[in-house]
């Protein structure tokens, strides 16, 4: 299946880079280019692409105006595309699917790719921790990964090295993080804590499940395109298609 996609940014430079690396994905098909607000709301309208890579910062005006100018007339997928980071929070709002923080390497975009491909294939709109933790990550690059983890209880508060931990659980309001055969709990959201690791390090496998790469002893294939992690504690995790596109691309293309 080929998805539609228009680009939106008042720069060139920025859209000529962008058809570069779609043009690499066969899934994907450039069908418009703007450089305004009101040059994207008419492509957009004429076109009704699947995708839109959107720029939030067009002139003197915002992306954010395109979505408020389109809603309710068309259905599009959005991934932003800018170099000011402090605009992440308002990108949750509209459900963006990804938020490239410029400048973005073909690396960098590619991932994003594969988050937008598992979602049209599979949309589910209610994912919304996921697609926090998404801009969240994007945004990593900005500060450096968390070494340690601090964890209060009733007595006493103390430090867990991230070097210790196994994986990480979503338990209600808490996080469990499993450390050589111990769990402690985080009260904290799952993907906010997540995003602060590195993401080299630990992959989300689940809605509620991040596991670090190193613990993890196998991938054995189930049905519809779905994995089942053997952890090397013993334990199974379940991998959808969704978080598949999550793995490093070199464990990916051997799946």
């Amino acid at each position: 299946m080929t998805h539609s996609v228009i680009i939106v940014d008042d720069e060139p430079p920025a859209r000529a880079k962008l058809r570069r690396f779609l043009a690499l994905l066969p899934e994907f098909r450039v069908v418009a280019e703007a450089d305004s607000v009101d040059s994207a709301v008419t492509q957009i309208t004429a076109h009704r692409p699947d995708v839109a890579y959107l720029d939030i910062q067009l002139g003197d005006h915002s992306g954010f105006e395109v979505i408020e100018a389109i809603r309710g007339l068309v259905s599009i997928h959005i991934v932003f595309t800018t170099a000011y980071s402090e605009y992440a929070v308002r990108a949750f709002d509209v459900q963006a699917l990804d938020y490239l923080l410029k400048p973005f390497d073909r690396d960098r975009f590619l991932r994003s790719a594969e988050r937008v491909k598992s979602e049209l294939a599979d949309p589910d709109q209610g994912d919304f921790e996921e697609r926090v933790r998404r801009v969240l990550a994007a945004l990593q690059g900005q500060q450096a990964p968390l070494k340690q983890i601090l964890v209060r209880d009733r007595a006493r508060a103390y430090f867990i090295p991230v070097d210790s931990i196994d994986r990480l659980s979503a338990a209600g309001n808490y996080v469990e993080i499993h450390a050589g055969g111990k769990v402690h709990l985080v009260r904290e959201p799952l993907a906010t804590l997540v995003a602060q690791l590195d993401a080299g390090e630990f992959i989300q496998v689940h809605r509620a499940h991040v596991v670090k790469l190193s613990f993890i002893a196998e991938l054995q294939p189930m049905f519809h395109g779905d994995f089942e992690l053997l952890l090397r504690n013993g334990e199974r995790l379940p991998l959808s298609r969704r978080y598949k596109a999550l793995l490093p691309a070199a464990i990916r293309e051997r799946l």
